[in-house]
């Protein structure tokens, strides 16, 4: 059992963030606000570092639960995707205004979800080693498709490794995965 997970579904539910129907548990799902987009790709950031992580760890396919989880294994502070909802960075996906999704992403839509990708594992990296993840940044500042980002996954893997807990890093890794799969990574 991981650390910290025992009371993960009460935690939730006092925050908001699951719902319960009659029959079943029926978790929300949250998705990034146009100000939460801003946020990720301007340079000048207003969250602080943790809340900025969490804030690329939302995504509109995964339920809250899954997004608490891996909140809680960064070591991110447990109220962050509350927080972020309350500044209108993020807000519960409905059934009226669900993502659409299309067949095929346009190559401009694969140049963003590259940056979200190559920001979020820049911003994990640096947050997690500070100025020893110079040499890191630098590799991938050199990257230019998602394919080399995914090229990087165990350095990167490696370099969290040597300051974060083997859980924590499982989930950034896993999500720089998702990232760069999204972004067209084979």
């Amino acid at each position: 059992m991981i650390r910290g997970f025992s009371s993960l579904r009460e935690t939730a539910h006092n925050w908001g963030i699951v719902r319960y129907s009659n029959e079943a548990m029926l978790p929300e799902r949250f998705e990034r606000t146009s100000k939460g987009d801003t946020e990720i790709s301007q340079t000048k950031k207003s969250l602080p570092a943790k809340l900025r992580t969490v804030l690329f760890l939302v995504d509109p396919t995964k339920d809250a639960s899954e997004i608490q989880r891996q909140i809680l294994l960064m070591g991110a502070p447990a109220n962050s995707l509350t927080q972020l909802v309350n500044d209108g960075y993020v807000a519960a996906v409905t059934a009226f205004n669900a993502p659409i999704k299309a067949a095929a992403l346009s190559v401009d839509d694969q140049v963003a979800q590259f940056r979200v990708a190559k920001a979020f594992m820049n911003e994990t990296i640096v947050d997690s080693l500070g100025i020893r993840a110079f040499l890191f940044t630098l590799k991938l500042e050199k990257c230019a498709t998602a394919t080399d980002l995914a090229t990087l996954m165990p350095d990167y893997t490696q370099a969290l490794l040597k300051k974060v807990d083997r859980e924590a890093v499982r989930a950034m890794v896993e999500r720089a995965r998702e990232l760069c799969a999204d972004a067209g990574a084979n």
